[in-house]
């Protein structure tokens, strides 16, 4: 085969750039002539190969042995949307087919990564592994060594953002516990000095995996997943190795924007997403409502009840979501019909639209082997049918679907059980780009028809899918809510989510404690405030699901305006890079418990925020630790929302964190100190919000010789805004315009 190549060089190099630096030490990667490479950080070795392999013709042929043949190493330089690269690409033969395994690095000190690619120059055959969670072919591949102590590693893998299963450990010569396979993820490994190398899937997302070989230590593989049995010409995987040297956050902030911008994936269907943007009400499991209705009522009535209750309670609901009890199921709970049940909403859900005014979240589950829309079973549409399940390979069908759907007022398209499809449908594994044909065509029809998509049950090759996908705006980061569970422990799975453009959904929860005649054998919701605090900085859905008379509605009414706007900050909350230290090293200097933070930005003004919950034992934080350092250039002040009493929060400083239990969270604000002639002046805000300054209240923010605030709500909506001047609290009240907006003036206090 012919090899368009730009600057082919037979000779070995060493690909080294100073993509990252520690003091002055540089992150690269060492390529050796035979193919071995390691992964340095100045003088340090951090990660060392493993012997490349791959499988054909039902062997497996390695490097370890000599069977894996390598005829020629080429010299390649080039340039993508990232920028411009140089690589060695290795050319292997194994059995009958051949492999151009490559190792790219850019040389823009502002992509710190390196890509490694398998590119099949022939097809390969009978490739599968012993395993479905192991991989045909292993490149990259490193080793898991050295001293416990050294380094630690989060794995991501399971469910929800690949949350579930996740593990959070040290990386060493006897490590065991990596979650790989089918439902592996994102393996970040990281040092207590700030150091972070976070190793992923690049491209190919629904076909790669990663496999960890060993009970003790053993090494960990990149490839295409386990039974995958041929692999046709030309098809490339890659995976990347990213470097950062701030800490674990901000590592996978950069992993996340080289991802994004690999993939074009804007911020816009996100930013647009009704379901994102207001509150609505929740009826999916652990919910008042889920498989439950009024005593002697269909949900039909329900629903409408649910309705008339929220109004006399000037609680602003903009949509509603239905859950799984709404359309009918077969073989395994799979899907028939996605329409409504005649016994659940005898009028349609038209009817229902009509009647109360709220478009719709609708939930949806796999396909079963009997759906009606399958040619197979009488339908129109192309199907794969398989003895339980079924998978829809035309992009026709959710256009279709969802072009119906609307009409009864959809707006957000909720895709659950996706594990679960693809565990039970063999050709997902099985096909190399069944899986994502299928997520792209879904993605298609939710654009054409102007729907954003909602992934739940999702494994981390779903996640990662969704970076070629501009419908999906959100993420379940969260199992199912269950009233008095610690399900809201969303701050790790955030960083994910985050980091590739989705908006973390926290699931629904109760605003109050008890709920009589609840499904959940009288559970009860202990922490009301810390679900809804935790849903409002999650920036994703806020969802509660109380039974009717049972809505707290101060407490539901701190996360929104009047109008059901959520107020939300810049960002999710996610977990300081201390607590995931701790829960590797366990050497006392990070938090026993939850400590997550995050901010918003006004004008280029910065206002942290702080939570901290199931804390065992005291914490003193600096800014530094909450990951504020960058944003902090004069004196900052930092308050409870309990205690509006300021307390400097200078670089210097720092809050002693205690007694902070899921009951009784800690939820702190920062605000810089500004300078009004012989005035020092903070800005608190909406005291009485979760975020009390959010940019979706506050629109702008000047200062000089007067603090001057735009602000924006529902028309006369009445404000009150609080400030701290010289020591002492000071509130201004403020009445919006008929268009929801007004000018705030702090010198006059004058508000028009």
């Amino acid at each position: 085969m012919a090899l368009s190549i730009v600057g082919i060089c037979l000779l070995s190099l060493q690909l080294k750039a100073a993509l990252g630096s520690v003091g002055n030490d540089s992150f690269y990667i060492r390529v050796n002539t035979d193919g071995s490479y390691s992964i340095q950080l100045g003088n340090t070795t951090w990660l060392n190969s493993a012997p490349t392999f791959f499988n054909s013709d039902g062997e497996v042929f390695t490097r370890a042995d000599g069977s894996l043949i390598l005829i020629n190493t080429m010299d390649v330089i080039g340039t993508d949307n990232l920028g411009k690269w140089k690589a060695s690409n290795f050319h292997y033969v194994a059995g009958s087919t051949q492999i151009m395994a490559g190792i790219k690095q850019y040389t823009d000190p502002y992509r710190p990564c390196v890509i490694f690619s398998q590119t099949y120059l022939y097809e390969g055959r009978n490739t599968s592994a012993s395993s479905e969670n192991a991989v045909i072919g292993g490149f990259p591949g490193f080793n898991v060594e050295g001293q416990k102590g050294d380094l630690g590693y989060l794995s991501y893998g399971g469910m929800m953002v690949a949350d579930t299963d996740k593990v959070i450990g040290l990386w060493h010569n006897t490590t065991v516990n990596i979650e790989d396979g089918l439902e592996g993820g994102p393996i970040a490994i990281y040092d207590k000095h700030g150091n972070v190398v976070i190793i992923s899937p690049f491209s190919q997302f629904m076909a790669a995996s990663n496999w960890h070989d060993g009970v003790l230590g053993g090494s960990v593989y990149w490839g295409i997943m386990g039974d995958v049995d041929r692999v046709p010409a030309g098809f490339t995987m890659e995976t990347i190795v990213y470097y950062g040297n701030a800490g674990i956050n901000k590592a996978f902030q950069g992993w996340g924007d080289i991802l994004r911008t690999k993939y074009g994936k804007s911020s816009s269907y996100k930013r647009s997403d009704f379901t994102i943007n207001y509150l609505g009400y929740w009826t999916d499991n652990g919910a008042f409502y889920y498989y439950n209705t009024e005593s002697k009522k269909n949900y039909e009535q329900t629903m409408l009840d649910v309705k008339q209750y929220t109004d006399s309670l000037n609680v602003p609901f903009r949509y509603i979501q239905y859950d799984s009890w709404w359309y009918p199921k077969g073989i395994i709970g799979g899907v028939i019909l996605w329409e409504p049940m005649t016994d659940v909403f005898p009028h349609g859900l038209q009817y229902l639209y009509n009647k109360t005014g709220w478009p719709a979240a609708a939930h949806n589950r796999y396909w079963s082997s009997k759906t009606k829309y399958a040619k197979q079973n009488g339908g129109q549409f192309d199907f794969i049918v398989e003895l339980e399940t079924a998978l829809p390979v035309e992009e026709r069908f959710w256009d279709y679907l969802l072009r119906r759907a609307s009409k009864w007022g959809l707006i957000l398209y909720e895709q659950d059980w996706l594990n679960v499809q693809f565990k039970h449908t063999q050709a997902l594994q099985s096909n190399i780009s069944l899986g994502r044909d299928w997520l792209i065509q879904m993605g298609r029809g939710a654009q054409t028809n102007g729907m954003p998509i909602q992934y739940c049950m999702s494994n981390a090759r779903h996640v990662l899918q969704s970076l070629e996908i501009p419908a999906v705006t959100q993420a379940r980061a969260s199992d199912d809510y269950s009233p008095g569970e610690d399900q809201w422990k969303i701050g790790i799975s955030s960083l994910f989510a985050d980091a590739v453009g989705l908006a973390p959904f926290k699931d629904t929860f109760w605003t109050t404690q008890t709920q009589p005649g609840n499904p959940y054998h009288g559970r009860q919701e202990t922490q009301p405030g810390l679900n809804a605090v935790v849903a409002t900085l999650s920036t994703g859905p806020v969802g509660p699901s109380d039974m009717i008379g049972g809505t707290n509605v101060s407490l539901l009414m701190r996360c929104c305006n009047a109008d059901g706007l959520i107020l939300k900050p810049s960002k999710p909350a996610t977990a300081i890079d201390a607590q995931l230290l701790q829960a590797s090293f366990q050497d006392g200097r990070g938090p026993d418990g939850e400590v997550w933070s995050t901010y918003t930005q006004i004008s280029g003004q910065f206002y942290g925020i702080i939570l901290a919950a199931d804390l065992k034992t005291p914490y003193s934080l600096t800014p530094q630790a909450a990951g504020f350092g960058q944003f902090f250039e004069g004196p900052n002040i930092v308050y409870s929302y309990l205690d509006f009493t300021p307390k400097p929060f200078g670089m210097n400083d720092s809050i002693t964190l205690e007694g902070c239990s899921t009951i009784n969270f800690c939820l702190y604000y920062t605000s810089p100190v500004i300078k009004l002639g012989s005035k020092e002046v903070c800005i608190l805000g909406e005291v009485d919000k979760w975020v009390p300054l959010s940019p979706q209240r506050i629109r702008t923010i000047s200062t000089g010789s007067d603090i001057i605030m735009s602000l924006a709500g529902s028309p006369e909506e009445k404000l009150r805004l609080a400030f701290i001047e010289n020591g002492k609290l000071r509130f201004m009240q403020c009445t919006l315009d008929s268009a929801g907006t007004a000018t705030l003036r702090y010198m006059s206090g004058l508000c028009s």
